[in-house]
């Protein structure tokens, strides 16, 4: 072992010549500078531990969403696929939550917005898994009823919020006896909720509505001063267009079961009449942008089809009356053989394979059923389909307007 150079006596000389240290500090100061780095030293490895423990739950974590992704995967189609979406949903919230919990923003209100934005996203989330329907955008017209074996219609005539109109609203139903149809149209009449739909609280009414002499006429006893007597205009009108959708030819009527009914207006009335072909045109009704949009037969009848057509493009200074049929649906002649009636539409005819042309061309059928035909004809339309409605045949006039179920 190499022996050192300096000697002993040496080293105390050259110590005693170095310039003297003078430490000011108290015992007190200097037993609490080393408390304080002990206590430092002591939280380095607390640090640490709890570091490694969070990444080692972080990777359990992942291991097993892994598993249970590749268990439910393995399992059968598409139910698998479901908790595979479902377990990855839940480690991408969980990784939000521990980002959110790492880095919460600095500011306070920031925060409290965050936290109210982030509960409101839940609960919308919330809503559409109990309700899944609910935020969905409902059309904002009710189709109509073609022919169909499988399900039978009852139609009500309800006034509009105005009382200017009358507005047929069709429900169907599973097949029933036909004989039982006055049946079903009163349980309807009081089920009816109008005031979805933008119309007037109308039904039920205070009266008894029977099969009369035959299955084809209706039988309806007033109590002793009903209201309806008095209001007889907006009632007679209402119940032809209710029963006319229905297979009814006559209404009876009797009060407090003896026979006829004195009405204000109308006078004094054992029976009446419910006239099929009133050859009207048929406008739009919509009270408001929440409500759906019917298409609403005219007060007025008209001379020939053709005339109705054009009064379909008709402004009504009515409030929620608009035309049914756009002033672009332009046709050219108009022809008729027997049930059929043939429209040879215009080269600068807009239709398009959309709800408003849609509605557009069911206002026409009607205007056409209206008039006693049976099929309407559209020629030189330049497309070949709008909605469920094939522009290359003869069409068949549909059963009811303004479906709601």
């Amino acid at each position: 072992m190499r022996r050192s150079r300096w000697k002993e006596s040496e080293i105390e000389d050259m110590l005693r010549e170095l310039p003297k240290l003078k430490d000011d500090r108290t015992k007190a100061e200097v037993f609490a500078k080393i408390h304080d780095k002990k206590k430092k030293k002591h939280w380095i490895p607390l640090i640490t531990g709890v570091a490694s423990l969070f990444l080692m739950v972080v990777l359990a974590s992942s291991l097993i969403i892994e598993k249970k992704g590749t268990t439910s995967q393995e399992g059968s189609g598409s139910s698998g696929k479901l908790s595979l979406s479902e377990n990855k949903e839940t480690a991408d919230h969980e990784r939000q939550d521990a980002s959110n919990k790492e880095n919460p923003p600095e500011d306070k209100q920031d925060y409290q917005e965050f936290s109210s934005k982030q509960a409101k996203i839940e609960s919308k989330d919330e809503v559409s898994e109990m309700e899944p329907g609910k935020g969905k955008k409902e059309k904002n017209f009710a189709q109509a009823i073609y022919q169909n074996d499988d399900a039978s219609i009852i139609t009500m005539g309800i006034p509009d919020d105005q009382m200017n109109f009358i507005v047929p609203i069709s429900i169907k139903l599973k097949h029933y006896d036909q004989s039982d149809t006055l049946k079903q149209l009163v349980n309807q009449m009081s089920d009816i909720d109008e005031a979805q739909y933008g119309l007037s609280d109308y039904f039920p009414l205070d009266i008894k509505i029977s099969q009369g002499n035959d299955i084809n006429t209706a039988h309806i006893d007033f109590p002793e001063k009903s209201q309806l007597l008095a209001e007889d205009t907006l009632f007679l009108h209402s119940m032809e267009e209710t029963l006319s959708y229905n297979n009814i030819e006559k209404m009876t009527f009797s009060t407090e079961g003896k026979q006829g009914a004195r009405f204000a207006h109308a006078g004094y009335l054992k029976e009446v009449d419910i006239p099929h072909q009133k050859k009207r045109t048929y406008l739009l009704y919509q009270r408001d942008e929440s409500s759906p949009s019917f298409l609403v037969p005219s007060n007025m009848g008209y001379r020939d089809f053709e005339e109705a057509l054009q009064a379909g493009k008709g402004e009504a200074d009515i409030e929620g009356i608009s035309p049914a049929i756009p002033h672009d649906l332009k046709w050219e002649r108009i022809s008729s053989n027997g049930e059929l009636v043939i429209i040879h539409l215009s080269d600068q005819a807009v239709i398009e394979n959309s709800e408003e042309t849609l509605q557009a061309l069911e206002a026409i059928l009607f205007i056409a059923k209206d008039f006693g035909f049976e099929k309407v004809k559209f020629e030189n339309a330049p497309i070949e389909e709008v909605g469920q409605l094939n522009l290359t045949e003869d069409i068949l006039v549909p059963e009811a307007p303004n479906q709601v179920n």
